[in-house]
């Protein structure tokens, strides 16, 4: 009784690292919701000198990456962090229905600790490709611009494999851009 136990263990332990190695490298996508939430200290005055601002609404992701092996992967995605809301006046003149809309892509290295064969944290480091456009209504006229640059992106999370192909995520990104924007998400991810 004590040696089938014994080898049931093992063939259990057997499969775990089969299923971690075999899920460990190789293409992956997803796709992840979440909330941002936007540090309006860098473009917000350019756009007004009073008034008030909503710095958060949801934000969507879309991904794509390779992992080489089971710590070290990398990762594209086009990220929409969603709309800063704006109104107030600028030096004295009424600015209303201000909006600013931010989005890119990412590119960044991702390092995992697999905790166990399901269960990882990660880490991520990237560069961010963004366009922002402003849109409100200056002294009864219509102002529009959009920048765009490229800036840092870094972020953790936790991972889940329900099998070897199916998992989910939560994580915590931010990018610099025209603001500060963080994307708390949840999302599924793919493995091929």
């Amino acid at each position: 009784m004590k040696s089938s136990r014994l080898l049931a263990a093992a063939l259990g332990l057997g499969a775990a690292v089969a299923f971690s190695q075999a899920s460990a490298q190789g293409f992956y996508m997803g796709a992840s919701f979440g909330k941002t939430d936007a540090d309006t200290g860098n473009a917000v005055p350019a756009l007004i000198s009073s008034g008030s601002v909503d710095g958060s609404d949801s934000g969507i992701k879309l991904f794509g990456g390779f992992a080489f092996n089971r710590n070290i992967a990398v990762e594209m995605a086009f990220v929409d962090l969603g709309e800063l809301t704006y109104s107030g006046t600028y030096f004295g003149t009424p600015v209303t229905n201000g909006t600013l809309e931010t989005s890119g892509f990412n590119f960044a290295a991702v390092g995992t600790i697999p905790l166990n064969p399901s269960f990882s944290l990660f880490g991520k480091l990237g560069l961010f490709f963004w366009e922002a456009e402003a849109s409100d209504v200056t002294g009864g006229f219509p102002f529009v611009q959009t920048i765009d640059d490229v800036d840092v992106s870094y972020g953790f999370g936790a991972s889940f494999q329900f099998n070897r192909n199916l998992g989910m995520q939560v994580e915590w990104e931010q990018y610099e851009a025209a603001d500060s924007i963080s994307l708390l998400s949840v999302g599924v991810v793919y493995r091929f």
